[in-house]
């Protein structure tokens, strides 16, 4: 295989003096990335020798850039002071707009940010064919240094958390393949059961891979620093292929980013940049040029082939119409006495991220509880209506920015097991105030925005998020009907409520054949509304995902599926026992730490479906997720996505 140098920038976001790494911590690590990839880590002899022959040197080397995107001189490390104390994997990092810092153009260099991670996230990587303006790898700061520098991210700081995740960048997944027993798509490393911690005793045998057991010590496995030696010559070869003519990481091999910087030629231009960067909008800004008259500048976004080519008579020109989160490369060429000169290297900047994706209003603070509405489950069926007048949207921060509610929750403290069948929110735009008299009010021409069954979460805020959008007019009140039927009761679920001024709740509690309660009259009159707590949104910035309904399992099969995913403040977990059997959940961020775990006790044959409140977990952010499940002595494991709250 021939040598790939790959040119890297280190871009280190830093909210405290402690998590400005030092030069001497960056040069440790690129190191172990160079050892590692090269097999020249000194601790290549603890490779067991029945994988001795496996172990191999990708020939994939990385050099600190020495020339930046505008063709001047780099130290290939670029420093970011932020006013956010953590990241999290939404890719916020990388735009400068958010507090991170924007991407050199990712087909030239290795990208690579480090910052705070929230959720216990040690790092993540974009594989090969993503979105080009997020492409490279995220590291958690204690995670970087190396031997010589370590980090602070004891056992995992001695930079094997780079190399495990410039692995997934060149294309190699985990060695267990994210399922039981799965495949990594590389036919020398052992199958294996799932993903190993701290640092096995060798050998270490599952998925029946005896005599030597689990590759515990190949770098895409989730072992201590300590314990990881090695890559194997199937993993060289998945990841020179990106390399190959057409390959997607071709480009990287003919990138000036460890070249020499060259003198100016006469009528050329440098120091471009680009300012005042919006989601749709920039200014592109260069150093004057002695006796240009005019230049002519010529963008595009990065993935694209044909340039835009516009005039300025000053050494700025200001864009529009551009995209969201999008990537651009832009040139700038100076025109001479009449005479055009040669176009600059292109510099690239990206766009910010529409904004805001949501905005939370909390109706009611009250702690008081009751079990009247809308989760009294004492009866057997149940229908409320709730008013919420404009002037307490407003003063819960209500703007006329976001229009669009796209979810509903109220705060439980006790929850019944009762299932709630045919559970449906219905909202309507309406000028009432409060409830005159008993009698409901009419629910034509309303949304229905959820529908569906459900089970309350005890001490959390049980969201329901819409199915359909609910678009608010600014103007009026907003009535809210809720009803479900069941054939059987139990205990109520105790929800907080606040007592207002005038009767704001209509409710009625009974018996009644299946479907007869929404079509109830009249109720009862209270002025006791349970707290509510709404997501806001606007259509330009948020598009709306369909939510997916619940799967249909086979109750002889064991099974295990999540909806809906991705999810917001809350999922449920649906699956199916096949035989009597202790249940257990768990759940792991991409770094393979735990971050929430239920103990669901015995459980007997059949189906079930468990509420899961996002909320609850502090170590759970925006990301993407592994979700197990423990039958007895069967294992099944899902992702889960979850989205920015």
């Amino acid at each position: 295989r021939a040598l790939v140098t790959i040119p890297v920038v280190f871009h280190v976001v830093y909210n405290t003096t402690a998590q400005n790494i030092s030069d001497a911590r960056l040069q440790a690590q690129l190191q172990v990335l160079n050892n590692d990839f090269a097999r020249l880590n000194a601790d290549a002899s603890n490779t067991p020798s029945a994988f001795q022959s496996l172990a191999a040197n990708t020939n994939i080397q990385f050099c600190l850039a020495t020339v930046s995107p505008t063709g001047a001189a780099t130290t290939g490390i670029v420093r970011k002071s932020t006013t956010v104390t953590s990241f999290s994997t939404n890719d916020a990092v990388k735009y400068s707009a958010q507090g991170g810092s924007d991407a050199w153009p990712t087909n030239q260099y290795l990208n690579i940010w480090v910052c705070n991670l929230s959720g216990g996230v040690l790092g993540y990587a974009q594989f090969p064919g993503g979105a080009s303006a997020t492409d490279g790898v995220v590291l958690l700061t204690g995670s970087v240094g190396g031997p010589t520098s370590p980090g602070t991210s004891t056992p995992y700081h001695l930079g094997r958390t780079a190399t495990h995740e410039v692995g997934h960048w060149l294309n190699l997944r985990h060695i267990w393949g994210d399922a039981n027993c799965g495949s990594d798509l590389v036919s020398d490393t052992p199958t294996q059961q799932t993903s190993n911690f701290g640092c096995p005793t060798f050998p270490k045998v599952t998925c029946s891979n005896g005599p030597n057991g689990d590759m515990f010590m190949n770098y895409m496995d989730y072992t201590d620093d300590a314990c990881m030696n090695m890559f194997t010559s199937g993993q060289a070869a998945r990841s020179q292929a990106l390399f190959a003519t057409g390959g997607a990481r071709a480009s990287l091999l003919t990138s000036p980013g460890c070249g020499t910087v060259t003198p100016p030629p006469a009528c050329s231009v440098s120091g471009l940049a680009a300012t005042n960067i919006t989601a749709s909008s920039a200014t592109l800004t260069w150093t004057a040029t002695s006796g240009a008259s005019s230049y002519n500048v010529q963008y595009k976004v990065s993935t694209a082939t044909t340039w835009t080519t516009a005039t300025a008579t000053t050494n700025s020109l200001a864009l529009s119409g551009l995209s969201a989160s999008t990537q651009y490369q832009f040139q700038v060429q100076a025109v001479c006495s009449g005479t055009p000169g040669s176009y600059s290297a292109a510099s690239s900047f990206t766009t910010s991220a529409t904004t805001p994706v949501g905005t939370t209003l909390t109706i009611g603070t009250g702690t008081s509880t009751s079990g009247n509405t809308p989760y009294g489950t004492y009866f057997s069926d149940h229908r409320t209506q709730i008013l919420v007048t404009k002037t307490e949207l407003v003063a819960a921060g209500y703007t006329s920015a976001n229009s669009i509610i796209r979810s509903l929750a109220f705060y439980v403290t006790t929850a019944s097991t009762q299932v709630m069948n045919g559970f449906t929110i219905r909202i309507k735009h309406v000028t009432n105030t409060s409830f005159s008299n008993n009698s409901f009010l009419s629910n034509s021409g309303s949304t229905t925005v959820f529908s569906g069954s459900f089970t309350a979460l005890a001490n959390a805020w049980n969201t329901h998020t819409f199915t359909t959008p609910f678009t608010y007019n600014g103007t009026n009140n907003l009535l809210i009907e809720i009803c479900w039927d069941n054939s059987t009761f139990t205990t109520d679920s105790q929800v907080r409520f606040t007592a207002t001024s005038s009767n704001m709740t209509l409710y009625s509690r009974q018996d009644v054949a299946s479907g007869g309660i929404c079509a109830t009259a009249s109720g009862t009159r209270t002025t006791s509304r349970p707290n509510l707590r709404f997501v806001f949104s606007n259509t330009a910035n948020r598009e709306f995902a369909p939510v997916e309904a619940a799967p249909v399992m086979d109750a002889t099969q064991p099974s295990f599926t999540i909806f809906p995913n991705p999810g917001y403040d809350q999922v449920t977990f649906k699956y199916a026992v096949s035989e009597t059997a202790p249940v257990s959940i768990r759940v792991f961020n991409i770094s393979g730490q735990q971050v929430a775990d239920m103990n669901l006790g015995m459980q007997t044959e059949g189906e079930y479906q468990q509420n899961f409140n996002l909320a609850q977990w502090p170590g759970i952010s925006a990301g993407l997720y592994f979700c197990t499940i423990t039958m007895g002595d069967q294992t099944l494991t899902t992702r889960m996505m979850v989205q920015p709250r």
